[in-house]
């Protein structure tokens, strides 16, 4: 005959992978009621009764920890669980840039008088006789900023911080179509006059970007889009920058969270200044006078493509460094950056 036994059994998830640092969780045993065949004397002899084995009461075993993850970056948690390396979500830096840029000009706007100032507020016009030179931009920019990544491949930031710097500015004044005769005449010609002067930039900027970003332990690539609006108090330098980059490079692991990763790329950075003043030469005609320019000039990078070089330190998973230069046939830029996330 047939006789049932209660068996108990344990049965172990298969245990997960690394990724993500996910745990396998242990099942409670499970009961299980198995057939087993009585041998042939047992056949005819009587029927043991079923008795049920002897339990003893065990304490129950304590829950595993959940693994905590996150609100941000959104999508982190799919992330880490198929093993890739995210930042912590929010970050703020302290950068200090430095750049120089040759620009071109458009639409020189200028009152122009002789041994005296143009009247403040009158028309600015466009003249043929005075036409723009050499134009070179030095600029100094100290910012703080603050980024969140939104998604593990998506970095929002903004930033604010100061513009200290001047723009050179060459004027050439074709003085015998600006003053007429009896001061510039055939027999006496004036010819031109060279008029350098320096636009000073002090202005208070406003940066808004975005950055998207892939990598593994070995290589990471990146794709930057910013947006700078400089203002000045006093409307004689406003600047508008545009800022698009891509950088790839390998990463070295060098200890426990410690990571170099040295890039290469290139770099599209757009100036636009406005700036306006009052310049004075010294004397030019006979009579001692000089010419006395109200001025507002639009300039331009006239080169906005540069070549990127750089690296970036992780000192742990709080503090990174950061240093690059962009070289440009017209432009240098300088940039370094000191980043804590939290």
């Amino acid at each position: 005959m047939l006789r049932l036994t209660l068996l108990s059994v344990t049965m172990l998830a298969a245990p997960l992978g690394v990724v993500g640092h996910a745990q396998a969780e242990e099942l409670p045993p499970v009961p299980v009621i198995t057939q087993v065949a009585a041998d042939a004397g047992a056949a005819s002899g009587p029927t043991d009764p079923v008795v049920a084995p002897a339990t003893t009461d065990t304490a129950p075993e304590p829950a595993l920890e959940r693994e905590k993850y996150p609100l941000l970056p959104i999508g982190g948690r799919a992330a880490i669980e198929r093993g890739y390396h995210i930042q912590r979500a929010l970050g703020a830096s302290g950068m200090l840039i430095h750049n120089i840029q040759n620009m071109d000009s458009r639409n020189l706007a200028i009152a122009i008088a002789k041994g005296e100032d143009p009247p403040a507020g009158g028309a600015l016009l466009e003249v043929p006789f005075v036409t723009t030179t050499q134009m070179e931009s030095h600029s100094s920019n100290t910012e703080f900023k603050a980024d969140v990544w939104l998604f593990p491949f998506l970095n929002l930031f903004a930033g604010v911080g100061k513009v200290k710097g001047h723009v050179n500015v060459g004027v050439d004044i074709d003085l015998d179509a600006f003053v007429p005769f009896p001061f510039c005449r055939p027999a006496n010609p004036c010819g031109h006059a060279q008029l350098p002067f320096t636009a000073h930039v002090d202005n208070t900027s406003f940066t808004f970007g975005s950055i998207l970003g892939y990598g593994t332990d070995h290589w990471f690539a990146a794709l930057s889009l910013a947006k700078t609006i400089s203002v000045s108090a006093k409307d004689r330098s406003d600047m508008k920058m545009t800022n698009i980059a891509g950088r790839v490079g390998p990463r070295f692991a060098l200890g426990k969270d410690v990571m170099l990763t040295p890039y290469v790329g290139a770099n599209y950075y757009d100036m636009d200044v406005t700036v306006s003043g009052l310049v004075r030469s010294g004397a030019l005609f006979e009579d001692g006078d000089g010419v006395n320019l109200r001025y507002k000039v639009d300039l331009k990078s006239s080169r906005p493509w540069a070549a990127i070089g750089g690296a970036n330190l992780e000192l742990s998973s709080h503090w990174a460094m950061q240093a690059e230069y962009n070289w440009g046939k017209e432009s240098n830029r300088f940039v370094l950056s000191l980043t804590f996330r939290p």
